[in-house]
């Protein structure tokens, strides 16, 4: 009898949509250097038209997107069912804001400047509770 070979589990990915290209390279710097393959879109719109039945473990969204904002955005892939976990980031915010994003779905609601350790723990916490909820 042969044994079948491990099945090497794919890393997880990780969608960042962010307007500023240094805030999107310093997202994936950041998950790349814990094992984490990340897509990157300026804008929602360019997600959603990219994106389209692409599994992605979680996504980083700017609130402050052109076009659609990211409260926006976050109410739109909730009417559409996807409960893909959304972590928001924002520059200034308040908190009927954070309340409202809370309130829509977000997983979490990050001020900038952000802590780049306060968006890996939030990452790794939503990628280990996808993975227990993909082995139950």
């Amino acid at each position: 009898m042969s044994e079948n070979p491990p099945v090497q589990e794919s890393p997880p990915v990780v969608g960042v949509i962010d307007p500023d290209p240094v805030a999107r390279e310093g997202l994936r710097s950041l998950l790349h250097g814990v094992g984490v393959d990340v897509s990157t879109f300026d804008s929602a719109e360019s997600y959603l038209l990219a994106a389209n039945g692409r599994h992605l473990s979680c996504l980083i969204v700017d609130l402050l997107l052109p076009g659609m904002s990211g409260l926006e955005f976050l109410r739109r892939l909730r009417k559409a069912g996807n409960d893909t976990p959304v972590v928001l980031l924002a520059d200034e915010s308040d908190v009927p804001t954070a309340v409202a994003a809370m309130r829509e779905g977000a997983s979490d609601f990050i001020e900038k400047p952000y802590v780049n350790v306060a968006v890996l723990r939030q990452v790794q916490k939503l990628l280990r509770k996808g993975r227990e909820s993909a082995r139950a």
